[in-house]
Order: structure tokens, then sequence, then C-alpha cells
């Protein structure tokens, strides 16, 4: 019997961890259990191809929002080269509408709820020959569910360096979020505290990059959460990056005694704000202090070693552009590394999905069932939105144009009031939709800001802009906008040697005579951005673990 587990993910670096933790709970018949990774990416007849090489006996899909257009586009055809293979098909996306999804894919079942203990009896009943017993569809809350604990650590068999490590210590959430899949499920389970330990430990042996926990809300209980990341404190390897999902106005001194002495670079924070606006946080069933959040996200922001991820969503119910204006300029002032706009998503057996017709809400209809209009934003509203979403993503979100940006707001009346500008001269030069090169953005921007500053200001834009592009990247030729700096020759030959005979500023590259300290340093001279004129060496060996940023050492003394 050849059962085969496949995955169609979004792109390579991310990895399915539930085909695994599915595989890793067949216990003796495990050798019965192979797994194909796919990604959407590739071509539909690419993927028919791979799955009839290995002949299954049985095909299970797993489903998400991600890969649920590309398996109706596959699920057809596989029936008509592999037609004695029974299919089935688990996850999110089919969880809720099982009945529907069971005819329009000719499946022989469909798997709810929690996976482990379903696909194991699954796997026992064909391999003993008693698949015909088996229900057409398998509720995982009722067919032996496994504890988290009771799951065996798969990481250990398999191990991708090169992709995100994706772990789970805890299932479920205790909050019940409208749009939320997570809030129907009211139980939670959590992995033991020593054994997460135990298994993280392994991760931190094999300096693995990422580890992305998918918790909802990690830090739901204090005394799950706060020993995990003593423990990341106490045993950091230098390289590994944990990832969290938390709910920032359950963090308290407790927690800030341990994040605080966390590594730059060793923890990153996903805060789910969602909007500042009081009536939307209550429509959504939704807990939340922001000004509690935001005096927490300030805390950790003065430490500078944590990177953080706030969210927004656009589309919410009693969210007009007026109140997402503002929701925007609150989180905004925040500062995050990342603020990520979004858009609602109608999902299949969410209590959002119930109410549509209360708040007169319209969505996609294929996956992933994206918002388009609602009682308080029409389809022209969104349309607005998403272009301010994609100039936040390039510029914002990117950290390559932070000080310019900086700048640039202070001639605006709010954040939101810039990027909507900008939004407008990219819709104005048809700018949206062409792949820019880098320095081509920070052109798109320079012009931008041209036009929206004083003239006197200008050659101060010229400069930030100057300044943020060498902070990332060691340009072959200098930028054409750039200022000339030619008066500045003599002196910045002088620091160079200076920097060669005493490697004072530069300690580890004490073996570079001056011509290859040429070759690995930039200088720069800025005559407007600071009080008064200073070089700055930019430094690409070592970069900020939060920001990217090359390091940058300015020097006065010699002007």
């Amino acid at each position: 019997m050849h059962i085969l587990l496949i995955a169609i993910n979004a792109k390579y670096i991310h990895s399915n961890p539930a085909v695994f933790s599915l595989k890793s709970c067949t216990g003796a018949y495990e050798s019965h259990v192979d797994i194909l990774e796919f990604t959407i990416n590739q071509q539909p007849s690419y993927i028919l191809q791979e799955i009839y090489k290995r002949q299954p006996d049985v095909a299970a899909f797993s489903c998400y929002i991600w890969n649920r257009n590309i398996l109706d586009a596959i699920l057809p055809d596989l029936h008509k080269i592999l037609p004695d293979t029974d299919l089935w098909a688990g996850g999110p996306e089919v969880s809720y509408n099982a009945e529907e999804i069971i005819e329009r894919w000719q499946l022989r079942g469909v798997m709810t709820g929690p996976g482990e203990g379903s696909f194991a009896h699954l796997v026992s009943c064909y391999v003993n020959g008693n698949a015909d017993s088996l229900p057409a569809i398998l509720d995982g809350r009722n067919t032996n569910r496994l504890l988290l604990d009771e799951i065996p650590f798969w990481y250990a068999k398999q191990v991708e360096k090169n992709r995100i490590i994706y772990y789970e210590s805890s299932r479920g959430c205790p909050f019940s979020c409208s749009y939320c899949l997570s809030s129907i499920e009211k139980t939670m389970d959590f992995r033991s505290v020593e054994r997460v330990c135990r298994e993280l430990t392994f991760f931190l042996d094999q300096k693995v990059p990422q580890v992305k926990f998918v918790d909802r809300t990690f830090n739901c209980k204090k005394d799950h959460a706060l020993p995990i990341l003593q423990y990341i404190l106490e045993h950091d390897n230098g390289i590994t990056n944990f990832h969290f999902e938390i709910a920032a106005d359950l963090l308290d001194e407790d927690y800030f005694t341990v994040l605080k002495q966390m590594r730059p670079g060793a923890v990153q924070l996903e805060i789910g704000v969602q909007s500042t606006c009081h009536e939307t946080i209550a429509a959504i069933d939704r807990q939340m202090d922001f000004a509690k959040v935001a005096d927490v996200v300030r805390q950790i922001s003065s430490w500078n070693n944590i990177h953080l991820h706030l969210d927004l969503i656009a589309g919410l119910p009693f969210e007009d552009l007026k109140t997402f204006r503002t929701s925007f300029n609150d989180v905004y002032a925040l500062r995050p590394e990342q603020l990520q706009l979004g858009f609602l998503k109608v999902l299949k057996g969410s209590a959002m999905e119930r109410r549509a017709r209360q708040y007169d809400l319209v969505s996609a209809s294929l996956p992933p069932y994206e918002v388009l209009s609602t009682k308080w934003l029409s389809y022209k509203d969104i349309c607005h939105l998403k272009q301010i979403e994609e100039v936040l993503e390039i510029y914002y979100n990117s950290g390559q144009f932070t000080h310019t940006l900086d700048f640039l707001c202070g001639y605006f009346d709010t954040p939101f009031s810039m990027y909507e500008s900008l939004a407008g001269w990219y819709e104005k030069y048809n700018l949206f939709g062409i792949q820019s090169s880098r320095v081509r953005k920070y052109e798109i921007l320079l012009d931008f800001g041209t036009h929206s500053i004083t003239s006197q200001a200008v050659s101060l834009l010229t400069e930030y802009i100057t300044y943020d592009l060498y902070l990332r990247e060691h340009m072959k030729n200098r930028p054409t906008f750039a200022l000339s700096i030619d008066q500045w020759k003599v002196t910045i030959h002088n620091i160079l040697h200076r920097e060669a005979e005493t490697h004072e500023l530069f300690p580890e590259l004490a073996d570079c005579n001056y011509r290859e300290l040429t070759k690995i340093l930039h200088v720069e001279v800025f005559d407007h951005i600071f009080e008064a004129p200073r070089v700055v060496l930019f430094f690409y060996g070592r970069r900020d673990p939060l920001t990217n940023n090359c390091v940058e050492i300015q020097v006065s003394d010699l002007l």
C-alpha cells in the first residue's frame, strides 16, 4: 500500500509542517507513506507528472488558501491519469465545506479538524484492507485526537537549513477574532516546556537561520511562554532567529526583563493590531488595549534588539477610509521594522463569513477570498488602499529609504497622506506593475520628493537619498543623482591613508592596505544633512541585524 501526502507551498523557502506531522504519527505503518512537496509556481502539468510517477494507491492533499486554485486545476486531471487512486484532502481550506469539496473534486473523503489521529487511522485502515469502513468526512476531533506532546519530533529526521523551520508549541487560541479560523476551535493544547526546550536545542545545534513559531498567540499562557524565551536567551547560538506572534498587551515586566537581554536579531515579534478604531475592535470580537500596545512597542523599540512587525487589516466592519487613515497613522507612529497593510480575508467557516450580509461584505469568489467592498469601503476605496499598500511595501517595509521617508514626512500632514500622495505619483506616471531596479526606486522617490518639497530643500533630499542608498549597497558606479564630492577628494584620501596606517576605525581590516581599503569601504561626504559637513565611511562586511544596513562611521576631525 502506497500512500502519498502532497503539499503545494507558496514558496520554496516555505515548508509544510502538516504533512510531516501527519506522517510521523503513523507508527508501524510509516513506511507506507511518502511526502511530495511542490510550490504554486510550478506548472500543474509538472505536478501531475510527478504524482503519476509514484503511482500511489492513495493521494492526500494539504489544502490552504494559497494552493486552492492550483488544486482546482490538478485534481480533475488526476482522476483521469490515476483512476484507481483514492483522493483525500485536509486542511483549513476544506474543513468547513467538506461536502461541497468532496463533490467538486470527486474525493474519497476529507479529513477535518486536527489531522494526526485521523490520518493515522486512515493509513491503518488502508494497510489492513479496511478502507471501506472509512467515512467520507473523517473528523479529527472524534478520531483518536492526539495531544501535541504525543506527536513525534519529526524534524529530527529531516531539517533543511535553507528553508524556514515552522514549529508549533501550542495549538488553538484563547481569543475569538471573527476573521480567524483559530477562534472556532475552543480548546487549547500546549507542548510541555521541557519538551519545547529540548527540541529547540536541536535547531540551535543545527544552526538553522530561522524558527517560526506558528502558535496563534505565543504568550497567551505566561508559564509556558516565559521559560521558553528564557531558554532561548540562555542558549543563543548567535545565528538562529525565533519569530513569534504575540499579544503585546499581555507582556509585563517579567517578559521585558528577558526580552531586553536578547541578542539583536535573535527574536522578532509580530503583533496584530488590525485597527485602532474602538468600534471595529468590538465588532470583530477582539480584545486589545491599544494604549498599552503602543507603550509596549515603544519600550521594546528603545532596546534596539528586537525586530517588530505590526499588522493592520483593511476592510473590517465600521472602518472607513477616515478611520483607517487614523489606524495607519497610529501604528506608523510606533515605527516598527515592518508595517503590514493586509486586507480582510473572508475565510470559509469564520464568524466573519456568517456576518457578511450584516456588513454588506462582498469578497472575491476565489481564494484568498479578499474583501472587495463593505458598508464602509467601496471597491474604489479598496483599490486606493491596495496602491498605498504597494508603495508602503516598496519604500517602508524594504527598510531601504528610512532617512528619506522621515525627511519627506515632515512635508505632509500625516504619514498616510505622504504614502497616499506617493501612490498617486505612481499612478500618474504608470509605475505600478513595473519591476524597477533598486536605483530606479531611489530615482522615483527623488522625483516625487522634489515635487513635494521646497526648492531650497532639494539638496537635503538628495543627500538623504544618497545616504540611504549607500547604507544598503556598495555601488560600483556613483548614482547620477548624487551631489558632487570632488572638492573633498583630498580629505577622503587623507582619511583612508590614516585608516590604512592605524586601523583605528575598522580593526577587522588590519590586513588591508590603502588600495584595498578603497575597494572595501565607500567614503562619502555629506554637506547638508548634518549640522556641519561630515565624512561617512560605509563598511559592508558587517550589517545591523535589525535593519540590514551596513556599519557606518562618521568622522569630522579632518574636515
